[in-house]
């Protein structure tokens, strides 16, 4: 899977290496919800990535570094 070279009005974010690569469209979603918090869940049910909207209110955990 190939994916395109990020373009002028992208937002780029690095972190730890990890670089994430978000288009105006979805960012302004991002900014009227608060943000998105990025999860990895380890449970007896419950296993893998989850994604949810409004992160902004939740940064007390301190790995918050993109919210307000």
């Amino acid at each position: 899977m190939a994916l395109d070279e990020p373009k002028d009005d992208d937002l780029v974010i690095e972190n730890n290496d990890i670089k994430f690569v978000l288009d105006s469209q979805t960012t302004d979603v991002l900014r009227q919800n608060g943000g998105l918090k990025l999860d990895y869940l380890n449970e007896t049910h419950r296993k893998g990535y989850m994604l949810s909207l409004g992160a902004a209110s939740d940064c007390s955990s301190g790995g918050c570094d993109g919210c307000g």
